[in-house]
């Protein structure tokens, strides 16, 4: 489902790691000792230790923030392991000495520590499920849980399983969840999101029909039960789409962009799904009065902070992707309650990308990692 292709895509994996400064919902000055004491909207690159080891380029991988580290699973690159190693500005990535690299694929979970700049790579490669690219990865506390994905070609093999780990664990084995219930499909390119002790999963492709179906998972008992299956009855069941983001402001999922091979969704009229009436609904969002709407994408990045100082609403940030011509490098802010979208037309990625991987931490700082560049 990499739709560009492939001799253009070869030459344009990055494994360069940008951060937007902490406190993204303010412009205002540091208001406290978990706030970072840099400007906040300002891209910077963080160069890795020289001590440390480097992942290999990629994309279609994913990652996750807590207040020390960030984790990056997977991904996917289709050059061979011998290829030149250098960077556009000559920094080495990692050597590949291990037997973790399965054809264009990593399987294969880092840690990135933010105090020493170190990264580190879990021992846990063959614990780790096949299906390393396009999954949908969350983490609870010190649980990682990655869902779903596929391997390679892509759409051939495809996931419903559910992967746990440890991420304080130093192996940071990975475990197969064996669960019951009404599964999903195999499918790649879904969301998740947690909420009271559960686990839902949002669209997805199997690689050739797209879907916008819900579903839940009990991560008390293990039961799988279908939410929604969008069956053309309901009036404003959305389009199936896979690489689509996700909002959620404790009773609503937000469905934001993503898209099939073909097409991207616009940001204009939002899917909203109500997790207790259980029906989807149309959001009308507001433009930015410079820049209107963000323009249609799939294979964004998007976090989601929720803001303590301004009454608890929930703030998500949408970063790059394409529509299948243009690849965007623009960060956009969509407030949960107010549905106002801000363009922040002077803080932009360094290059125009996607299938990056985003994450925020806790104390509020973006982080971008990897992806395809124009």
């Amino acid at each position: 489902m990499y739709s560009a292709g492939v001799g253009v895509f070869l030459r344009k994996l990055i494994h360069i790691l940008y951060a937007i400064a902490a406190r993204m919902y303010s412009s205002g000055p540091d208001r406290g000792p978990g706030v970072y004491a840099f400007r906040a909207f300002r891209f910077e690159r963080i160069k890795p230790s020289s001590t440390s080891r480097v992942p290999f380029p990629r994309s279609g991988h994913r990652i996750a923030a807590d207040t020390a580290n960030f984790y990056s699973f997977g991904g996917y690159n289709p050059l061979p392991r011998d290829y030149d190693r250098h960077g556009d500005d000559g920094e080495d990535a990692a050597e590949r000495e291990d037997g973790y690299w399965i054809q264009t694929l990593f399987q294969e979970l880092w840690k990135f520590n933010y105090a020493s700049a170190e990264w580190t790579r879990y021992s846990n490669g063959d614990t780790m499920p096949m299906e390393l690219a396009s999954n949908a990865l969350l983490l609870h506390k010190n649980i990682l849980m990655v869902y779903g994905g596929t391997g390679t070609p892509f759409g051939f093999r495809s996931s419903n399983q559910l992967y746990t780990c440890r991420v304080n664990d130093r192996e940071g084995l990975m475990v197969e969840v064996n669960t019951t219930g009404q599964h999903p499909l195999p499918l790649y390119g879904q969301a998740l999101i947690f909420y009271n002790d559960f686990l839902y999963t949002i669209g997805g492709t199997t690689g050739q029909a797209y879907t916008c179906d819900i579903h839940r998972l009990n991560l008390k008992s293990m039961n799988w039960e279908i939410v929604y299956i969008c069956n053309g009855h309901g009036e404003y069941e959305p389009k199936g789409r896979y690489r689509h983001e996700v909002g959620f402001d404790g009773r609503n999922i937000y469905v934001l962009g993503g898209g099939t091979v073909t097409e991207a969704f616009d940001f204009k009229y939002i899917p909203a799904f109500d997790v207790e009436d259980l029906i989807w609904r149309r959001q009308k969002t507001v433009k930015d009065s410079n820049k209107g709407y963000p323009q249609p994408r799939r294979c964004h990045g998007a976090v989601q902070v929720n803001v303590d100082d301004n009454g608890g609403a929930p703030q998500v940030f949408v970063i790059g992707g394409h529509d299948g011509v243009n690849i965007f490098d623009d960060l956009w802010r969509l407030d949960l309650r107010t549905f106002q979208w801000t363009c922040f037309d002077t803080c932009r990625l360094p290059r125009p990308m996607y299938f990056h991987a985003t994450a925020v931490s806790p104390q509020g700082r973006l982080y971008v990692f990897g992806g395809n560049y124009r």
